[in-house]
């Protein structure tokens, strides 16, 4: 009787505690649910190769001064690999901590704020900018979005590598999606032969300049405009060296991406008309679905479809020229999955040279991927179904 009691009372008071530590561990699941995850560990990548690919972009010199910003969080074995490779070149280098996320996040929304961070970063680190010659932008789980570096850049004669890689991380990807997709960006960074390249970036800027082009889609894009025969294109070919950037006509061409593939150019606005037919916008996420925009002299004259008023909100926030024609991206990396034709209006701070700039707050636009687009220059088929036809 005695020990059927104490198994029972045992029993009891286990039972307690095992409820207890399940509600608790129960409660913890739901907050970390609710606020995602904390901390997510990027896959592994071949450091060594990418570390080699920053060096021969860059070509650096003994004697040169180098800037690194990275994030400790995200790939450090790589800034360690580049600045033991930039040392044993004779070069010296100075490390920058990006700020984290959370720290991000707290201002990013407030314009006022915004503005005031980076001015300070400018105000900074602007002598410390003019008196080195390289600038690494290293992959990072996000970053604010205002142009801290990107006037840093201009206001210096530096040169730079921009890193894309996963941006944000992890952000909404499933960990089977994150594995997908850094082994795919991988791979366009590291495989990619950087000579072939460049040739076929020259060939395709052959066939456009001085052409009257035509952007369209089945669903009802159907938009011409002029390029110029002396038009300014960015190519994204790897080559951050110094005497390329002796020729950069534009801050876009102080600030070479990897992986390669970015060719972007800003025809005259006032060539541009007709009609784009937009499945979606990039920035709006689910808030702009199949919005037809007809577009006058490089503006949104009329629009129709769900989202309208998204747009209009955004083109208001985006600025003056928040409705305005702002430039054409493609990607010519082989190893990429086709994007077809790109748009962009509002912002093209970045890409145009001064006479094509537009007037934006901060760097927001609104970026429309045609995937299935075809593109002609004077009819002849530059790209068909969103691919890049074979002689480019």
């Amino acid at each position: 009787m005695i020990t059927i009691r104490a198994k029972y009372e045992f029993d009891e008071r286990t039972l307690r505690y095992f409820i207890f530590v399940s509600l608790l561990l129960f409660m913890l699941s739901s907050i970390t649910a609710a606020q995602g995850p904390l901390h997510v560990d990027p896959p592994q990548i071949n450091e060594a190769a990418l570390v080699k690919r920053l060096v021969d972009m860059t070509k650096p010199s003994a004697g040169e001064r180098a800037i690194i910003l990275f994030d400790p969080t995200y790939y450090p074995g790589v800034t360690k690999g580049l600045r033991e490779a930039l040392h044993a070149k004779g070069v010296y280098t100075y490390v920058l901590v990006e700020e984290t996320p959370a720290i991000i996040a707290t201002y990013s929304d407030n314009d006022t704020e915004t503005r005031l961070h980076e001015d300070d970063v400018v105000r900074t680190l602007g002598p410390m900018f003019k008196t080195s010659d390289i600038f690494y932008w290293m992959p990072l789980r996000n970053y604010a979005g205002d142009m801290r570096w990107e006037r840093l850049v201009a206001d210096s004669h530096i040169r730079s590598v921009h890193c894309h890689w996963l941006l944000p991380f992890p952000g909404t990807r499933t960990a089977a999606e994150i594995l997908t997709s850094s082994r795919e960006v991988e791979r366009r960074a590291i495989e990619v032969d950087l000579a072939d390249h460049a040739q076929r970036q020259q060939r395709l800027a052959a066939a456009l300049r001085g052409q009257k082009i035509r952007v369209t889609t089945p669903e009802g894009t159907d938009l011409v405009m002029d390029v110029a025969s002396d038009e300014w294109i960015h190519f994204g070919n790897g080559d951050a060296s110094k005497a390329r950037m002796a020729t950069a006509r534009s801050v876009r061409d102080r600030q070479i991406e990897i992986p390669v593939g970015m060719f972007v150019f800003t025809p005259d606005a006032n060539t541009v008309n007709g009609t784009i037919l937009a499945p979606a916008i990039f920035q709006a996420d689910a808030a702009v679905k199949d919005v037809r925009l007809r577009i006058q002299r490089g503006r949104i004259s009329e629009m129709s479809g769900t989202g309208t008023n998204w747009i209009r909100d955004r083109i208001r926030v985006i600025g003056p020229d928040g409705d305005k024609f702002a430039c054409i991206s493609l990607n010519t990396n082989a190893s990429s999955t086709p994007d077809g034709v790109v748009i962009v209006l509002g912002s093209n701070w970045e890409e145009a040279e001064l006479r094509r700039r537009n007037r934006p707050t901060r760097i927001r636009r609104m970026t429309i991927r045609l995937r299935n687009a075809t593109l002609t220059a004077d009819d002849k088929v530059v790209i068909r179904d969103g691919r890049l036809v074979n002689e480019f």
